[in-house]
């Protein structure tokens, strides 16, 4: 107990506090200045906890943390490889479905890809789509209709809120439905690739050598229109030529990356038609 002074000497307490009564304030102080930090600590730390700022309405991401899943897999875990896989079937289904090849086109044989490019919001609602390229023939209005008739998708996910992302989406025309059994017959062979996967070091060994297409008894067609196309994740990058392995062709394989696909379309004529062939390579390392 603090003892009891009274008596003071020009205005101030005459006699002073014993060393228990002062270690006392001190220890009060101090767990009263331990308190407040502790305080502050809490609240920091449970800010930290609390949701990040929110974007800024016009941020549009070309890579979230989680990018969008197409409708039909919302059965799979997001930690589930196999729902990314789903996501790329049913997408795939859904443009075979929907696209109506224009009559311009398949009257001209027009073939080729349409990239169009879109966003998907905050809820996973398509939103702007424009094409990127086109290659005429109603093909580039054919390919944005499609898109106008997607879904919600799931959106994509960035500190684990939903964002806007872009997306960049090459859709195909080629009249291989109506010469599926003859495009069948058809081969492509480039240099030393024998199998569908190769390095990007193969595949820049092999920019000096031509990309032959071989009809059903073996022998080189010519080839009108020879593409390259790589493409990871929201990634696309294209070139055509007519049949040669093009300076812009070479471009597409020099910015390939590990994990992508490689994808070469040539079309040749056979008969008077127009036959599409493909032949894809995945990146190894």
């Amino acid at each position: 107990m603090l003892p009891n002074h009274r008596h003071t000497e020009g205005g101030r307490i005459k006699g002073s506090l014993s060393n228990d009564a002062i270690m006392l304030i001190k220890n009060k102080a101090v767990r009263e200045l331990c308190t407040t930090i502790l305080a502050l600590l809490c609240c920091h730390v449970l800010s930290a906890q609390g949701n990040y700022p929110a974007f800024p309405d016009d941020t549009v991401f070309t890579v979230a943390d989680e990018m969008p899943y197409f409708s039909g897999c919302r059965s799979f875990n997001k930690n589930d490889g196999r729902k990314r896989e789903c996501s790329d079937l049913e997408l795939v289904r859904f443009i075979s479905q929907q696209l109506v090849y224009p009559a311009e086109a398949r009257n001209k044989g027009i073939e080729g890809t349409v990239f169009v490019s879109f966003i998907i919001d905050e809820i996973g609602e398509v939103q702007n789509p424009s094409i990127l390229t086109d290659i005429g023939g109603g093909c580039g209005e054919a390919a944005l209709n499609v898109v106008r008739q997607m879904p919600p998708w799931t959106p994509a996910l960035q500190n684990g809120q939903p964002v806007k992302t872009r997306m960049n989406l090459p859709i195909q025309f080629y009249l291989r439905a109506k010469n599926r059994d003859k495009a069948e017959r058809f081969t492509i062979s480039w240099g030393s690739l024998r199998s569908g996967q190769a390095s990007k070091k193969e595949l820049l060994d092999n920019l000096s050598k031509r990309v032959y297409v071989r009809g059903p008894e073996g022998d080189n067609r010519f080839i009108d229109e020879l593409e390259f196309v790589f493409q990871k994740e929201n990634r696309i990058v294209s070139a055509t030529s007519r049949g040669s392995i093009s300076a812009e062709l070479k471009k597409v394989v020099e910015r390939a990356k590990r994990g992508g696909t490689l994808v070469i379309h040539a079309s040749v004529q056979d008969g008077g038609q127009f036959v599409a062939v493909s032949r894809q390579f995945q990146i190894t390392r």
